[in-house]
């Protein structure tokens, strides 16, 4: 049972006023003997419904006292009791229970606007924890924006420099969907990618590009298939020279040597 949507439900509200049925009055006596939460509830809208009654009750008028006293005579008169009637005022008696009832009400309406106000001030601090929570979210959001444009810019300037190479990587017949790109600059000897179809690998298995210099592979770097929103990754090797590159597939973190049998694509610098 959700017993924080029992609470917000209003029952125990309808319940503390007598305005519940007899079968959800016993639900309620129930469920609060079984969760503190809703008994402890049930007590604070039992106090605050006692003190708006005590807050707006009204005392009878003053004169009510003088007027029954006037009318009893506590003087003796003989050894016999003698009873007399009470006389009844029944036009002060309606006035004062009108005012009664009107108080009663007035009272009642205060207690109900204040149940509302307290039911709105949940939704209100609800409303605000949301607020809260998503602003977060954004500001991360924004800050991983930041980053990416950060990286984006760094690649775009690589590929603005004088030397760079774009040398387009197709896959053999093991990826015949395979496709990519390698952005060299000659100058300054970085290496970057950019994966624009390439199968997925388990989780053990990386890509690894190679540079082929007098045919003796050098080790590029390794990537995935797809990091985030980026669209370029910049690989952490310095290639000084390349007659061509290759990609091959091998454990996680790279292998000093490729394994031609996964050998998936090579083109020459030069093509």
């Amino acid at each position: 049972m959700n017993v924080t949507e029992y609470i917000e439900s209003g029952i125990l509200e309808s319940y503390v006023m007598g305005a519940v049925s007899d079968q959800e009055r016993r639900e309620v006596q129930c469920l609060s003997s079984i969760y503190p939460e809703i008994k402890a509830e049930l007590d604070q809208l039992s106090e605050a419904f006692e003190q708006y009654a005590l807050a707006y009750s009204v005392e009878p008028p003053v004169s009510i006292k003088t007027k029954l006293l006037n009318e009893l005579d506590f003087n003796e008169q003989s050894e016999e009791t003698v009873v007399r009637p009470l006389p009844v005022d029944r036009p002060f008696i309606s006035s004062f229970r009108a005012t009664w009832i009107v108080a009663a009400s007035v009272g009642l309406f205060l207690l109900l606007f204040s149940l509302f106000l307290l039911s709105e001030l949940r939704t209100n601090q609800k409303t605000l924890a949301s607020m809260r929570e998503s602003n977060t979210k954004l500001q991360g959001d924004i800050q991983e924006l930041r980053e990416e444009q950060s990286q984006n810019d760094q690649m775009l300037a690589l590929l603005r420099q004088p030397g760079t190479r774009t040398i387009a990587l197709r896959g053999n017949e093991k990826a015949p969907d395979g496709n990519m790109l390698v952005f060299w600059n000659r100058q300054t000897h970085e290496v970057a990618i950019q994966v624009q179809s390439l199968p997925t690998l388990p989780p053990d298995k990386q890509y690894q590009l190679w540079s082929l210099v007098g045919g003796k592979p050098v080790d590029a770097g390794v990537f995935d298939p797809t990091n985030g929103n980026q669209l370029l990754q910049r690989l952490n090797r310095s290639i000084t020279q390349a007659d061509a590159f290759a990609v091959t597939v091998e454990k996680r973190g790279g292998s000093p040597s490729p394994t031609l049998t996964t050998l998936l694509a090579m083109t020459p610098v030069n093509s």
